[in-house]
């Protein structure tokens, strides 16, 4: 059976990323995560798309990919904003560090694009 997934595009502004967050943290609710957890989801989920937006144009969208795979949530992030990736303020490294079990963002020509997991505590890697 594949592992259920829920396809989300907003636009690229970060007066919309609540609706990202909103939708991570209703996922991460229904796996039976922690108040913790969801609450470590939703910031490591703003730390993510808020480095893929930096810079977008009015026009671009944020595409998101919501991915349940037994006790974990996975996401992955596109946006076709041009021009280089900004590297992870230290700050910002550090919170997801803390808030995400993995995590990865780069670029290629097509845009930038994250990774993004989290698991319920007590499963495996």
């Amino acid at each position: 059976m594949n592992d259920p997934e829920i396809k989300l595009v907003i636009p690229a502004q970060s007066r919309f990323l609540r609706v990202a967050r909103l939708t991570a943290a209703g996922i991460a609710g229904d796996l039976g995560f922690s108040l913790q957890e969801i609450e470590d989801l939703r910031v490591a989920v703003d730390e993510m798309c808020a480095v893929l937006i930096e810079g977008a144009g009015s026009s671009v969208d944020l595409e998101l990919v919501y991915r349940i795979h037994d006790e974990e949530l996975q996401l992955e992030g596109r946006c076709a904003q041009d021009g280089p990736l900004a590297d992870l303020h230290p700050v910002a490294r550090e919170l997801l560090t803390m808030t995400a079990d993995e995590f990865a963002v780069d670029a290629d020509g097509a845009g930038r694009r994250f990774r993004l997991t989290k698991r319920r505590a007590g499963q495996p890697a």
